[in-house]
C-alpha cells in the first residue's frame, strides 16, 4: 500500500483497482487495428485521461528522487521527498503503469510514446504543479463525459487526492503554501506548451492561480441533488462525523478545533439540505473510532463514493468536499 497520509486516503474509492495501461485497450486497441503497423494510435476519453495521470505520477517519482537526493542539509526534507516519490510510484502502479502501446514488443520503426515531460526543478513549483495536476485530475473525474464509469472516476479521484496530499505534506515540511511557487510552476508550464509543437508533451494545466474544478452547487433547489441516495447518505456521513467529533476531545487524540470542525460539516450538511437533498440523518449515530485519522478516512470516503454518480452536479459535490476534506483534515491523518 501507498506510504503516509496517502495510503489511508487511497483506500477511499473502497474498490481502488489497476486500471489498464500497460496495454494498448479499449479504444487504442481499435485506433490500433486502423492503422498501419507502425503507427500510435490515438488515446482519446479516459484513456487519454489516464495516460495523463500516469505520465503526472512518472514525473513526479522522478523530480522528487531527484530533490531528495540533493537536499542533503535537511533530513526532514529529503525522507518526505523519499515519501513522495514512494507514494508517487504506487500511484503509478495502481493507475496501470505508463502506456505502452506495443506491449513490450515495438514492431521495427515503430513510434513509440512520446517521453515523459519533466516536472518543475525547484520545490515550490514543484508543490504548486503537484496541486495543480490534481485538481485537473479531479476536474476529469468530475465530468460523466470525460471519465463515465463511476469506478474510474473514483479511482482517478483517490490518485488525484493522493497526489495533493503529496503537496501538501512538501509544503508542511517546506514551511510554503501549495500554491506559493504557482508562478515558477506557470513558468515551466509556458515552456512545455511553447515546445508541444515539436511533440513535446503538456501537462493540461491551464491556470495554476484558478481551479479547474466545477463550483460546488449548493446555492439553488437542484432535482439532480434531491433525487441522489448517494449525497444522502453522504450527508448523513458528515454529520455522523460531526456528531462524533465532541467525544474526541475526552479521546487520546484530541484535536484543539474539535468544536470548529464539527460547526463546519454541519453547516456543509444543511447547505446540501437546503438545496433539496433528502434527509437520512440520524438523531444519534456512532462510528468505531473518534481518532483524527479515522474520522479524516470516514469524512473522504463519503465524499468519493459519490464520484460514482452518472449525475455532474452530485459529482461536482464529491471532488469539492473531497479537496476540501483534504486540506483540512489532511495533516491529521498521517
Amino acid at each position: 500500500m501507498w506510504d503516509d497520509a496517502d495510503v489511508r486516503f487511497a483506500k477511499l474509492t473502497l474498490t481502488t483497482r489497476r486500471l489498464p495501461g500497460l496495454t494498448a485497450t479499449g479504444a487504442a486497441l481499435l485506433a490500433l487495428s486502423a492503422c498501419s503497423s507502425s503507427s500510435l494510435p490515438t488515446l482519446s476519453g479516459f484513456d487519454a485521461v489516464r495516460d495523463q495521470a500516469a505520465r503526472t505520477e512518472a514525473a513526479v517519482s522522478e523530480r522528487a528522487t531527484q530533490l531528495a537526493e540533493v537536499a542533503t542539509e535537511c533530513a526532514s526534507c529529503s525522507a518526505a521527498l523519499r515519501s513522495v516519490a514512494s507514494a508517487s510510484h504506487e500511484r503509478l502502479e495502481a493507475l496501470g503503469g505508463l502506456w505502452d502501446p506495443w506491449g513490450g514488443r515495438p514492431p521495427e520503426g515503430a513510434e513509440e510514446p512520446a517521453p515523459v515531460s519533466d516536472a518543475p526543478v525547484d520545490v515550490e513549483g514543484f508543490v504548486a504543479w503537484l496541486a495543480a495536476t490534481a485538481e485537473r485530475d479531479l476536474a476529469a473525474a468530475a465530468d460523466p463525459t470525460t471519465t463515465e464509469s463511476g469506478d474510474d472516476a473514483r479511482t482517478l479521484a483517490a490518485i488525484a487526492l493522493g497526489r495533493y496530499r503529496s503537496a501538501q505534506s512538501l509544503a508542511s515540511v517546506y514551511g510554503i503554501s501549495v500554491t506559493t511557487g504557482a508562478a515558477r510552476a506557470e513558468s515551466a508550464n509556458q515552456r512545455l506548451n511553447g515546445l508541444s509543437g515539436a511533440g513535446v508533451q503538456t501537462w493540461g494545466v491551464q491556470d495554476f492561480h484558478t481551479s479547474p474544478l466545477p463550483a460546488l452547487p449548493f446555492g439553488q433547489a437542484d432535482q439532480g441533488l434531491a433525487s441522489s441516495p448517494a449525497l444522502s447518505a453522504a450527508v448523513a456521513s458528515w454529520d455522523c462525523v460531526a456528531q462524533m467529533l465532541p467525544r474526541n476531545r475526552v479521546s487520546g487524540e484530541p484535536l484543539a478545533d474539535a468544536d470548529e470542525r464539527a460547526e463546519e460539516l454541519m453547516v456543509r450538511a444543511d447547505q446540501a439540505l437546503s438545496a433539496g437533498v433528502a434527509d437520512a440523518r440520524t438523531v444519534r449515530c456512532s462510528l468505531p473510532s473518534s481518532s483524527p485519522a479515522d474520522l479524516a478516512v470516514d469524512l473522504v470516503a463519503a465524499d468519493v463514493s459519490l464520484l460514482a454518480s452518472d449525475s455532474a452536479p452530485v459529482r461536482a459535490v464529491g471532488v469539492n468536499t473531497a479537496l476540501t476534506d483534504i486540506t483540512r483534515w489532511g495533516s491529521v491523518a498521517a
